[in-house]
């Protein structure tokens, strides 16, 4: 069980959280590029369930679960690449998005028990409220994980405290409507995340519209614990595996855009300003 891991994670450095769709561009790309992200800077990752039906999720995240519904990731095999995930990135917290009839068909406590089991740190159900939601938030304190509640850039400051009171982190939608990369505004989300902040008495994570390294650190200034990187990264995967790039030239070009978020070095790169280690003397 991660939950302690992703408590002490959010007492460390702010982390950019790559989101990742379970089996999409295939299962075992999907566990590839986990890797990747951890191995080029990302802090912690966010891992969606592939889902028919979202309504949180916009053009390129619902073609990557799509395809990865196609490749035959349902929930049981999903949770079985979740484990698979975790084993490949130890001492990595996994932040789950679920939608909610996933987890009420295999029932609240299985579901929390199964996730919690295969490594996962912490659950976000957005298609059920905080006001019908304590059957599940039960069900996560049982199994040991982290249950999240979802903020819209419009929620009042009374129900911000409620969310609060009852989340180990809030997730703070940065735009109105479903996941995408947008053009402009972002001085608003920032504003939002501000006073949010200002707010909230829990750490906060930052999602729906971030696509580079100059709003990633403007989410961070402005308070920000996490900052998930989403449509920006999948459309980026669906254009490479669909140009029939083969695995190695899209791992490179995705570890590439991932480190263009956290500001990481390539492997054997010293980042910038900083000296590369000496050689060693022999003898």
């Amino acid at each position: 069980m991660s939950a302690p891991l992703l408590r002490a994670a959010l007492r460390g450095r702010p982390a950019v959280a790559p989101f990742l769709v379970l089996g999409h561009p295939t299962p075992d790309l999907s566990l590839a590029l986990a890797r990747a992200a951890v191995e080029s800077g990302a802090g912690m990752l966010e891992i969606g369930f592939p889902y028919s039906d979202p309504v949180a999720d916009g053009p390129a995240i619902q073609a990557a679960a799509r395809r990865a519904l196609a490749a035959g990731v349902s929930t049981r095999p999903a949770l079985d690449l979740l484990g698979r995930i975790a084993a490949a990135c130890p001492g990595t917290p996994l932040n789950l998005l679920v939608y909610g009839n996933l987890a009420h068909r295999l029932g609240y406590d299985r579901f929390a028990a199964a996730a919690a089991d295969r490594g996962a740190s912490s659950l976000l159900v957005p298609d059920i409220p905080v006001d019908e939601a304590g059957p599940l938030r039960r069900a996560c304190r049982r199994a040991g994980l982290a249950h999240v509640e979802l903020a819209g850039p419009r929620t009042p400051a009374a129900r911000l405290r409620r969310l609060s009171r009852v989340s180990d982190f809030v997730y703070l939608a940065g735009f109105q409507g479903v996941t995408g990369v947008r053009a402009g505004g972002f001085d608003a989300v920032l504003a939002r995340l501000r006073e949010t902040a200002a707010v909230v008495a829990k750490p906060l994570c930052l999602g729906f519209g971030i696509s580079d390294r100059a709003q990633v650190a403007g989410a961070f200034a402005a308070g920000a614990r996490i900052a998930v990187v989403g449509s920006h990264l999948a459309r980026l995967v669906e254009r490479a595996f669909v140009s029939g790039a083969g695995p190695e030239r899209l791992l490179a070009d995705y570890a590439s855009a991932v480190r263009r978020l956290t500001g990481a070095a390539p492997a054997g790169v010293a980042p910038a300003g900083v000296a590369p280690p000496a050689p060693a003397e022999a003898g």
